[in-house]
This record gives C-alpha cells, sequence and structure tokens, in this order.
C-alpha cells in the first residue's frame, strides 16, 4: 500500500544509525585482527663484536604486546634465543650461548615493540634471527651482521727465496674473513705466493700472506688487510734495503745451508719424539675403546623395526619398515592420537621395559651440512600432538644432527665434537641403570651417555627424527 500523497519515507533511526556503526567497527577491528603483521627494519643490522645490538621488531597495526607469546629463534623452534609470554621471559628452551646476554625491550612493549637485545656480541651470532608472535600470521627476518676490525699487519722476512726476499705479514683479531693485498710504492697490487687463515677459539680470524720482493721493486712494500663489510682497512708499510738484493756471497749461501741441516735435523727430532709419545697415546686410547666396546657385549643386540602408525605424514617407510624418508608432500594418512602431526618423527615398534639392549642405525644419503636428523629412545606415552621440547623432560633422549653440528638433546643442547660426524650409530638402552649410550659403529667411541634418566616405570620405545630429503634412516643387522 503506498504512502499518503506529500508524505516521505521515514529515515533510520538515530539507535539504528548507532547499531550500524558498531556493527561496521567491529568488523573492522576483526579484519584489522586478522591482519596482525610482524615487521621487521627491512635492512641488515650492523654491530661490532664486543658491543650490544638491538633488533628491532614491531606489530601492525600497533598493538599491546603484553600478553602476547613471542619467539626470537635462529633457524628453528629448537633454536630459541629468547622466549617470552604473558609478561614472563621463559629461559628452559634458550639456547646456551644466549643465556644471560638476550632481553626484550619492555617499556616499548605496549606499543607493540617486540625489539630484542643481545649484549656482548660474538662471531657466532652473524647470521638471521627471526621474530614471531602467536597471534600473526606471519614472521619477521632480522638479518645480523657482525664485524671486528683486527690489529695493524705485522710485517717480517722470511729469508732469500727464488731470486728475490720472502715477505711475510699476518694480522688477527678480524670478522669475517679479511683480504689481504700487497701494494708497491706505485699502489700497484702485487700477486701473493701464499695465503692461509685460522679462526681462535672465539671465531676471530687470523690470516696470513707472502709474497716474494725482487730488485726491481722500488720504495716501501705496503701489507692491507681490509674487510670487505664494514669498509676498513689496516696497513703497515716496510722498505727493503738495496743490499738485500744482492746475490749472496758464498760463505752466506754456506751458513745458510748449515743452518737449514741444522734445523731440519732438530726438527726430525722433535718429530720422531712426538711420533712415539703419539703412538703411545694412540695405544692407550685403544684399549680404552676396546674395554668400552667388551662393555657393550653385555648389552642383547635387538632388531627393531618402524612403526607406520606413529609416523608424521611427511615421513615415507619401506615395506619392511627398516628404512624411512622425508618428502616434502604429505601423505594421505589417518590423523591417529598415536601419530605424530607437528615436527616430523616417529617410534618404532619394540617396547622395552627391562633388560639391555641395543641396535644400528645408518645415516644413508648424500653428505653434506645442511642435513637433520636425530635418533634415540622415548617414553611410550610421549606427546604426539602439537609442538615438542625434544629433551628429557618430555621423555625423549637423543642425539641430533642440524646445520652442520652433532649435539645431545639435553637442556639446554650440548654440541659433541666428533670428525668426521659418525653415520653409523649404536642406540644402547639400558633399563636397570636407566642410561642411554650411542656409540660409533665405526670405532667404538662412546658419542654420549644420558645417566639417570627418568623413565618413570614406563616401556620406552625407539625415536627417530628426520627433516631433510636425500637421506634415510636405516635400521640394520650388523655385530660390534
Amino acid at each position: 500500500m503506498g504512502l499518503p500523497w506529500g508524505c516521505s519515507r521515514p529515515s533510520l533511526t538515530g539507535h539504528a544509525r548507532d547499531l550500524l556503526t558498531s556493527l561496521v567497527t567491529l568488523l573492522l577491528l576483526r579484519l584489522g585482527s586478522a591482519q596482525l603483521r610482524v615487521v621487521g627494519p627491512g635492512h641488515s643490522v650492523t654491530a661490532t663484536v664486543g658491543q650490544d645490538v638491538v633488533l628491532p621488531c614491531h606489530l601492525s597495526p600497533q598493538r599491546d604486546a603484553r600478553t602476547l607469546e613471542v619467539r626470537w629463534i635462529r633457524h628453528s623452534l629448537s633454536e630459541t634465543v629468547h622466549h617470552y609470554r604473558n609478561g614472563e621471559d621463559l629461559y628452559r628452551e634458550q639456547m646456551g650461548a644466549y643465556v644471560g646476554r638476550t632481553e626484550l625491550a619492555r617499556d616499548g612493549l605496549s606499543a607493540g615493540s617486540l625489539d630484542l637485545r643481545i649484549t656482548g656480541l660474538r662471531p657466532s651470532d652473524d647470521g638471521q634471527y627471526v621474530c614471531t608472535v602467536e597471534d600473526a600470521y606471519n614472521e619477521a627476518i632480522v638479518e645480523l651482521e657482525v664485524s671486528a676490525t683486527g690489529a695493524d699487519p705485522h710485517l717480517s722476512l722470511g729469508g732469500y727465496e727464488a731470486g728475490g726476499v720472502r715477505v711475510l705479514c699476518r694480522s688477527a683479531g678480524w670478522y669475517p674473513l679479511p683480504q689481504l693485498l700487497w701494494r708497491d710504492a706505485h699502489g700497484q697490487h702485487l700477486p701473493s705466493v701464499s695465503q692461509t687463515h685460522s679462526q681462535d677459539q672465539e671465531g676471530l680470524f687470523e690470516i696470513e700472506g707472502a709474497v716474494i720482493v725482487t730488485g726491481s721493486v722500488e720504495g716501501p712494500l705496503s701489507c692491507v688487510v681490509r674487510s670487505s663489510r664494514i669498509q676498513q682497512e689496516r696497513e703497515s708499510s716496510l722498505h727493503i734495503a738495496a743490499p738485500f738484493f744482492h746475490n749472496a756471497q758464498p760463505w752466506i749461501v754456506a751458513l745458510a745451508l748449515v743452518l737449514v741441516l741444522l734445523a731440519v735435523s732438530i726438527g726430525l727430532g722433535v718429530y720422531l719424539f712426538r711420533k712415539k709419545v703419539a703412538q703411545s697415546r694412540e695405544l692407550e686410547k685403544q684399549a680404552a675403546e676396546l674395554a668400552w666396546r667388551r662393555g657393550l657385549l653385555s648389552h642383547k643386540r635387538v632388531k627393531v623395526t618402524l612403526d607406520p602408525h606413529t609416523a608424521h605424514p611427511q615421513l615415507v617407510l619401506s615395506q619392511d619398515n627398516s628404512s624411512v624418508r622425508w618428502e616434502t608432500q604429505k601423505q594421505q594418512v589417518s590423523d591417529t592420537p598415536e601419530r605424530f602431526d607437528n615436527q616430523c618423527c616417529m617410534l618404532g615398534r619394540e617396547e622395552f621395559r627391562e633388560g639391555r639392549h641395543c641396535w644400528l642405525v645408518v645415516v644413508e644419503g648424500k653428505k653434506g651440512k645442511y642435513l637433520w636428523w636425530a635418533m634415540g629412545v622415548a617414553r611410550t606415552s610421549v606427546k604426539r600432538k602439537g609442538w615438542i621440547d625434544m629433551s628429557p623432560e618430555e621423555g625423549i633422549w637423543a642425539v641430533q644432527f642440524n646445520e652442520g653440528q652433532l649435539m645431545s638433546l639435553t637442556s639446554p643442547r650440548t654440541p659433541l665434537s666428533l670428525s668426521p660426524v659418525p653415520t653409523r650409530i649404536w642406540v644402547c638402552l639400558d633399563c636397570t641403570q636407566q642410561q642411554v649410550s650411542f656409540i660409533s659403529a665405526d670405532n667404538g667411541v662412546e658419542i654420549f651417555t644420558f645417566t639417570a634418566a627418568s623413565f618413570n616405570g614406563e616401556s620406552i620405545r625407539p625415536w627417530f627424527r628426520l627433516e631433510t630429503r636425500g637421506i634415510q634412516l636405516c635400521l640394520r643387522d650388523s655385530t660390534l
């Protein structure tokens, strides 16, 4: 029915307009929350060894971060640099290298700032850092470039060689590895005849080079050590007087020959003495290793197989369940309670409650630094869903190889120095003594032993982790 003549349609009431405005505002707020982003500086951060540095990171749009969970990590969640949640700093998962050296800028959290401060920079701090927030859909990568300028080059004469004089140049305290260049008085570059470098325990580089200078080189000789990262250099010069380039007199040659023979004799004597000492120590080491291997004979060598019902969807097993490989594409498998769904782990079928048992695990496939595998044992009740803290506290006793470093999965992690890294490893379980040992199958050397493991009366099963294509973990029948 139409409106009476002369009447207009009524407009929205004030209450309806307020309701519509509230709905639009709520929708915008929810949309903004869904698009919460973690933003980095957009450029690398440079700092010097020994100094403190702040890695910038903030939320966009701005939001109070005091009640959020913030993580700064290196390459993965297992490499935690700093962990913050609900107003507390959590240090349980923190890497040992950063203990007591990190903090969040608390005064900026309310404004959405997630800046991380690292004190007393070391060369090992160089590289990428990842800033993550639980409620955000992305993460920010911050590149930290650490540098150190070394000492002035030290020049010295190394004697006559190839018709000229050998000059040595050495400089230490650099990071990253610098360049070493030679220049004559006219600024022309001279070719090095040798160049070597090494790193000290702190990770700083020492570089040494040599050049042969003949009488055709006029004026002072300069050695320049330069850092391409920070565009700084150190230079030292040496002027070699003309008489050095004259042909050596016969008596000088004779003296030099005598000195060389004397040096060779002394060096040979020292070498033979050290060789004898080294042989004695090697025999002692072999005896100790033999004793260790004999001790393992009390462990029952068992055949274990892989349990496909526990395997993460990206782990593919062989038909006989004796080997496993990792693939980028997930398999279509049922998500049962016993299956790992977050980290690429799985268990063996066998369960052990008593006695001593050993089984052999072989890492087969490509070689290199950028591999990721782990092996060990776990309680049958180990957590299968979500993120897992792979440590004895979680019920996992294992060793792991990641980014070129072998380590035990203790809290914190314990780096293990073995060269080369073993790829044939005995996993030895002693339920009576509650110990888990890892032994190189090639030479019987002990890799690591967990003592006083808390099995809590549960049955124990083999445990594996694999996150690299091109390799596989294989269970082999073998003898010690």
